[in-house]
């Protein structure tokens, strides 16, 4: 079924007049007239009675109308989702995040983006990085900020290493000594947060390879309330240095050393779908962490190029 013929339809249907839907659409009369007509062979029924100069809907038009007009609405949209693909200005872009990340990181990188592309329309879903993955998979988000996962159909990215430290308040003991022993530590109360987390498991694991076990311990459901009960005295934490950047650098929170451990992290990573037409959007953001995170990000859909 030809476009023309279902624009032609529309027109004429609202105005109700084969002249003016021909100014309109700035074809002549009979243009329009041949394009009912062929619409109207293609149906198999009349869409308009004619009464001398007037006309009006048959009862098929009338059935036929507001599917005609839904399917110009999806073409339309169609041609702006083509148009916001090339267009940075007026683009949209969908992404996904776990949860410290979402908090800690992108705060600041968005405001980044959006001073160069105040246009842009952002959303944003929180998850584990496994959901984070899934969402990316499902094409439910253009792009995905989680610790490094790997999948046959992802482009993982490494952006930075996540470092993760022991913590203590302003008025702990530990905090004037800056180091200490894990024999030392497993005396005191040491905080645990989200079980279902790799900061948890992190956490865990310093003891269980040590063959040491805390005392004494405390467990809460999310990062901060961790990082709230350290500053107030009620334990140490091992907390990821990017969720306590300022409270180190107003001194609420002390940065205690393990005496020989090794330096727990994990590293952090953008991804997004291989061998997929990326949005001007999504390649601007690219760009936009390239430039921050010095990395070099193959696999980008080339049917739009950066900006």
């Amino acid at each position: 079924m030809e476009i023309g013929r279902l624009e032609a339809f529309v027109h004429v249907a609202n105005l109700l007049s084969f002249s003016k839907a021909a100014e309109a659409l700035y074809l002549t009369q009979p243009t329009v007239t041949a394009r009912i007509q062929g619409l109207e062979r293609e149906l198999g029924e009349p869409l308009f009675e004619r009464m001398g100069r007037t006309i009006r809907l048959t009862d098929a038009g009338h059935s036929f109308l507001p599917h005609a007009q839904r399917a110009l609405q999806a073409i339309k949209e169609g041609s702006d989702a083509i148009a916001t693909l090339r267009d940075v200005e007026r683009g949209t872009l969908s992404i996904g995040t776990a949860p410290t990340i979402g908090t800690y990181v992108l705060p600041e990188l968005l405001q980044r983006f959006n001073e160069q592309f105040p246009g842009v329309e952002v959303s944003i879903r929180t998850g584990r990085s496994e959901e984070v993955m899934a969402l990316v998979l499902a094409d439910e988000v253009q792009i995905g900020f989680e610790r490094y996962l790997t999948h046959p159909e992802i482009e993982t990215v490494a952006l930075y290493e996540d470092e993760i430290f022991l913590m203590s308040g302003a008025d702990h003991p530990f905090a004037k000594r800056r180091s200490v022993s894990l024999t030392e530590v497993v005396r005191d109360s040491v905080i645990f947060y989200d079980e279902r987390s790799s900061y948890h498991a992190l956490s865990i694991g310093i003891f269980r390879d040590t063959g040491v076990a805390p005392r004494h311990t405390l467990d809460v459901d999310n990062l901060e309330m961790a990082k709230h009960l350290v500053m107030r005295g009620l334990g140490l934490a091992f907390l990821p240095r990017v969720a306590v950047q300022r409270e180190l650098e107003e001194g609420s929170v002390v940065q205690i050393t393990l005496d020989g451990a090794e330096p727990v992290s994990r590293q952090i990573a953008v991804i997004y779908r291989r061998r997929r037409l990326q949005s001007r959007a999504m390649l601007a953001l690219l760009d936009l962490l390239k430039s921050i995170y010095h990395f070099e990000y193959p696999n980008v859909g080339q049917g739009v190029r950066a900006p």
